[in-house]
């Protein structure tokens, strides 16, 4: 039997139509499985840590990454296994795992059994993230992204996020730890990456494997506000290399701190604050991919 999480509200009414093609599929196969669906904000930890110990094949995330992120917070570490059905706003941690974006497609990678133990990031003791957690520009993004998000879905809502953070971010001055080195630096943003892309799209860190216990980390030197719509195609297409200041590093844990609080973006969530230490739980969750 399969446990499914539901979030009921991702994806603007995406996730109902996701829904209801595995239930069909399921039901069609006399596969048997229960639903539980989420209520409110954090709802899916309560109901992934109910889950977890009660024999089910796998937990089956319907949502977006948020989603994502809330379940694999609590059943990482567990014998249990995640189940991706990609139905919110970006999506973006299903490309680290090689899911496909159809959810009869998703559910057949579930149905056929393989798993794989990929890494998850923490901030601090308890903030838990599975795809990027960043700070800077793209904390701006996710608050105007929500604010668009009922009227728009995808990599459209994230563009305008993008757009309307454009005319009101100012830089952000921080102090960096990695691999026993600290630098200060002037930043347009900074990315912890365990998978390959975020905010619907940007391919941040393309070589990231979630599978090697550490984080690629690109950090963007701040540039005037008008270039960003310029430059972030660059990343977009894979290349974040090729934007002026674009900075990489490779480590299992970095250490951020600010002249002021910064929040951060973690799978689409803003959470946590500087200062912080953010470091990689290596293959600590089995999660359903080809």
């Amino acid at each position: 039997m399969y446990c499914i999480i539901f979030n009921p509200t991702a994806g603007a009414g995406r996730s109902s139509k996701a829904m209801k093609t595995v239930l069909q599929v399921l039901e069609e196969r006399h596969i048997p499985f229960t639903v539980f669906e989420t209520q409110y904000k954090e709802h899916a930890i309560e109901l992934a840590r109910n889950a977890i110990g009660k024999g089910y094949d796998g937990i089956i995330s319907i949502g977006g990454d948020g989603t994502l992120r809330e379940i694999a917070s609590v059943i990482h570490g567990s014998d249990e296994t995640l189940g991706i059905i990609p139905a919110g706003t970006g999506n973006d941690f299903r490309q680290a795992v090689g899911v496909p974006r159809e959810p009869a497609e998703a559910l057949e990678i579930i149905l056929a059994g393989h798993k794989r133990q990929v890494d998850i990031g923490v901030l601090g003791d308890n903030c838990f993230f599975l795809n990027v957690a960043g700070t800077g520009f793209d904390v701006e993004v996710i608050k105007n992204t929500e604010k668009v998000r009922r009227g728009f879905t995808g990599g459209f809502a994230y563009f305008l996020g993008i757009f309307l953070s454009v005319f009101g971010f100012r830089s952000a001055n921080i102090e960096v730890t990695i691999n026993g080195k600290t630098f200060q630096r002037s930043i347009l943003l900074i990315a912890i990456a365990n998978g390959k892309c975020y905010a619907g799209g940007l391919n941040v860190a393309p070589e990231s494997d979630a599978t090697d216990g550490l984080f690629n980390i690109v950090l963007l030197n701040y540039f005037p506000n008008w270039r960003i719509l310029f430059e972030l195609p660059k990343m977009k297409k894979g290349h974040p290399e090729r934007i002026p200041g674009c900075e990489s590093f490779i480590c299992n844990e970095i250490f951020i701190d600010s002249d002021k609080p910064l929040r951060f973006n973690l799978d689409g969530e803003v959470n946590g604050q500087t200062p912080i230490r953010i470091a990689v739980i290596p293959r600590s969750l089995r999660v359903f991919c080809p």
